[in-house]
This record gives structure tokens, sequence and C-alpha cells, in this order.
């Protein structure tokens, strides 16, 4: 047994993962090190106060993405952390175990198929959102009806034309892109139950391609919507059900969508190599990288390599991360002028996306510089402005400038009212408080609005 092993095997760190002790667990593996906790501060980006604050226990409502940087960059192993959030998911020694045993090539189906026989036996209340301190309602709608989708099967409907499924499932694209989360969530479980009723009746062949690859792309939405409400475990059972339905398909660029929304669940549940050797698996097996390509089979292409460099950033890995959002970059500059096919991925939407590596990678004068590059007009959707907004306002609160960061906010707000609702937004303006100094204007009502702790 090596020393880490010993250290997360010890009778102080089983008793801290029991109690759920994130803040513990945090501080064990950072003292492991012999760090301060301005050493950890130094190392994952955000400031000593916050750190302090997060291992003391007293920065309630803290999100899982900085807990997951934080801990990651203190030394705390994913499926540790996985255990001590109660995250759904394998325990530390069968994941490790049954991965080595598996293989490299076959480590995401392991951990995968960990995580499906973990929720199999969950139920529909079990899906739905623990309580929360700042909780003074029943159920997020949102999260409630991605439980009822994930939880009760795909109900009962009848099928219709193939292009009047392709059309439904447009719209609802278009709301997500809109950011009208509550009013897409209303009508995710009648469309999933449309699109499997249609799948079942059509007949082999076109028919049956076409609405495999409308299932297969409501329930990529489903999994996007469940990571937009923070809920890792439902996006990524939305994601495994619709890789079954893209590959049913046989579409190229339907699979390399369902193939990103797995992987994204993966990443975000800690299993950083994972994620990444599935994307770029999937990217290479498109064949996009000479040739002429058609647009989506290039968009699909892009957009694997761009997520597949977050993951490595988050991972620590800065020149595998660099050297992927480079080749993705390679891949926009080919894209037809005009095309639309895929709103995320354009010259533009790479460079918005070098903001987040660079953030995760810890160098926020890098990530402020690809922010000022970025054209917003050219981010053709609200969803993908606010999210460029929340990225470039992270990078000013980790850069010491809380009031950029609050501009940036209030900015988002502003595109997509809905964003601040989201469990991330709110941490970051608890954040954005805690850095010394005046407190910037507007920061107060804006944490009123989006019910942030400041």
């Amino acid at each position: 047994m090596n020393t880490s092993d010993a250290l997360w095997a010890s009778a102080r760190a089983l008793a801290l993962i029991e109690a759920g002790d994130v803040g513990g667990v945090i501080r064990l593996a950072r003292q492991a090190r012999g760090w301060r906790q301005e050493d950890l501060a130094t190392t994952s980006g955000y400031s000593r106060s916050t750190i302090s604050r997060l291992e003391t226990g007293s920065r309630a409502g803290t999100d899982i993405g900085m807990i997951r940087a934080v801990a990651g960059k203190a030394g705390v192993p994913p499926a540790t952390l996985g255990a001590v959030l109660r995250l759904p998911g394998p325990s530390p020694p069968t994941v490790a175990s049954r991965a080595t045993r598996a293989g490299p090539e076959l480590e995401g189906d392991v951990l995968r198929r960990e995580l499906l026989t973990g929720l199999a036996g969950v139920s529909a209340a079990a899906l739905l959102p623990v309580s929360r301190a700042t909780a003074t309602v029943g159920p997020d709608p949102v999260t409630a009806a991605i439980g009822e989708i994930l939880s009760s099967g795909p109900g009962t409907a009848a099928p219709v034309p193939a292009g009047t499924l392709e059309g439904r499932l447009t719209a609802a694209w278009q709301a997500f892109s809109a950011c009208r989360y509550q009013a897409l969530a209303m009508k995710l479980p009648g469309l999933v139950a449309t699109a499997s009723a249609s799948r079942a009746d059509a007949a082999p062949g076109a028919a049956r391609t076409a609405a495999s690859t409308a299932l297969a792309g409501t329930y990529v939405l489903v999994s996007e919507l469940a990571e937009k409400a923070g809920e890792d475990g439902m996006a990524w059972v939305a994601a495994d059900r619709a890789l079954t339905a893209a590959r049913d398909s046989g579409d190229p660029a339907t699979t390399a969508a369902s193939s990103r929304a797995v992987a994204i669940a993966m990443r975000r549940l800690g299993h950083y190599d994972a994620a990444t050797t599935m994307l770029t698996r999937t990217a290479l097996s498109l064949d996009a990288d000479h040739g002429d390509p058609s647009v989506p089979v290039l968009a699909a292409y892009g957009s694997l390599l761009c997520t597949a460099a977050y993951a490595s950033a988050q991972n620590g890995r800065r020149g595998q991360a660099l050297e992927l959002i480079g080749e993705a970059g390679a891949a926009a500059a080919r894209m037809p002028d005009g095309a639309a096919t895929h709103p995320a991925f354009s010259v533009t939407g790479v460079e918005a996306y070098k903001i987040g590596i660079h953030n995760a990678l810890g160098d926020s004068a890098a990530a402020l510089a690809h922010a000022r590059a970025v054209t917003q007009a050219r981010l053709r959707t609200p969803e993908r402005r606010a999210k460029f907004l929340v990225d470039t306002a992270r990078a000013w609160q980790h850069h010491g400038r809380p009031d950029q960061a609050c501009r940036a906010l209030l900015a988002a707000e502003r595109h997509a009212p809905e964003e601040i609702r989201r469990a991330s937004f709110r941490t970051l303006i608890t954040a954005i408080a805690q850095v010394p100094g005046p407190r910037p204007a507007g920061l107060r009502e804006l944490a009123s609005r989006a019910g942030a702790q400041v």
C-alpha cells in the first residue's frame, strides 16, 4: 500500500468520509502534502479566505465544480471525493481495481456500468435533489421533470411522423439555447414519450434511423439540462440512454454528440482521464482531421476536442489541454462561412472555450486575454453568451477584480435571467463577495435575486 492509499484508508480519513465532512477531507489532503492554506489557494486559483471557509464548513452552498477544483489540487482522489459528497458512483477500491483489470480502452464503460448499477435500485424520490441549507420550497421543477423521465420510463404517447418529431426537438433545443429551462422541463417528459413511441413504431430503415436519431437528441437535451441543474448522476444516466439510441441510428454526428454527453458527465464526476480518452477516441473515429467532412461531422469533431481540452485542464494537464484546444481551433477554421449547424462550434466559440480552460489551469490573466478576443455578437444564443460572461466573471474573480466580475454576472443575468438560479452562479456571487475590498455595486441585489449568501 502506498502512502496515498494508507492516508485514505486511515481511521481519520474514513471518519471524515463517513461524516460527509468535505472541508475536513480537503484539509487532510492539504496537510498530507505539507501545504499551508496559502499554498492551496495559489495552486487552485482561489483566495486563502475561500480555502479557509471551505475547510471549516462555513462556506454553505458551494457548488460541486468549485469543490472538485480545490479538492483535486489538494490531492483528494476523485472516488474519495465522490464518497464524501454522497455522489452516485463506485467506491474508491472498486473503481481502481476493476478499471485496471479492464484496461484503458474499457475504463469508461466500467465506470459507467458502476454508476448505473448503483442507480438501478434508487427510487424516484432519491433521484430528486437532497435538501440544501438554502432550500425553502419543494424540489426544483427542472430536477423534478428530469427525475420523472429517468425513474418512470418514457410514458405513453402516440407516434408522430419523422418531420413532426424533428420539429418538436428543434423547438426544444431552441428553448434550451434561450435559457428557458423551466418551460423546457415541462415539455421534456412528453417529448421523450413521443420520441420513444415513434422509434418503437418505426419500420427498419430510414424511418427507424430518423426516430433513433431524434430519441438520442432528446436524451442529450435531458442530459444537458440535468447538468445545468447540477444533477450529475442524472446527466450520466440520460447521456447513456442517448448513446444507446445513437448507436441504433448509426449516424456518426449523433453518436459523437451522445458520447460527448456521457464524457461530460464522467468529467463532472471526476473521471478526467476516462472522459478525455472517450472524447479523443470518438473524435478520431470521425476521420474529420483530414479530407472534406460534412459540416455536422466537422462540428462534432471540434466540439469533442473542446470538451477533451477542458477535461485535461481540470486534470492539471496543461500541455495536453492546449494541444487539444489548438486542434479544435484548426477545425473551426475549416468550417464554411455562415455554417449554423452547430451554434456552439465556431472560431468564436473555441476562443470562448479557452476562457474556461485557462480558468481551470489557474491562469486568470490568459483567461481574460481570451475573453477580450471574443466578439459577443458572434455567440449565437443567449445560453452561449451567458456561459461566456460567467466564465469571464470567474476569471475576474480569480484575478482579484470583484467589480468587473460583478458587471459580467449582471450582464449574464440580462441575457439569461434563469441562469442566476443555478448553484454555480450563486457560488460565484458568494466568492465575489469574499474578495477583500469594497463590495461591488449591485452585488447584494443580484445575490438577493439569485438566493446567494453574501
